[in-house]
């Protein structure tokens, strides 16, 4: 299969950095022949990290918003969400 925008002797760059050269196609498949062991496997966080920095989950919340609040907020360099993101924060911290 052609790539378009990459010569064709040039091996592609997984995200992880590793190339993924005919070497690394050939080792990948021996090792899926021969089985492999999942205990290995490393666990990656599959979820974006949290909005304040910290450790922990941000959680989500759902909202609705009336027109002129979009209409309002379109204009604004933000977007919506950060823009209720931020209203909430301030409310909380003026609490």
């Amino acid at each position: 299969m052609a790539t378009v925008g990459r010569p064709a002797d040039e091996p592609m760059i997984a995200t992880a950095g590793t190339r993924l050269d005919p070497d690394y196609e050939q080792r990948l498949a021996a090792e899926a022949e021969a089985g492999f062991d999942p205990a290995t496997l490393t666990r990656r966080q599959a979820d974006r990290p949290s909005l304040s920095g910290r450790a922990g989950h941000s959680k989500r919340v759902d909202l609705r918003v009336d027109d002129q609040a979009t209409r309002r907020s379109s204009g604004l360099p933000t977007e919506t969400t950060a823009g209720v993101r931020d209203a909430i924060n301030r409310y909380l911290e003026a609490g």
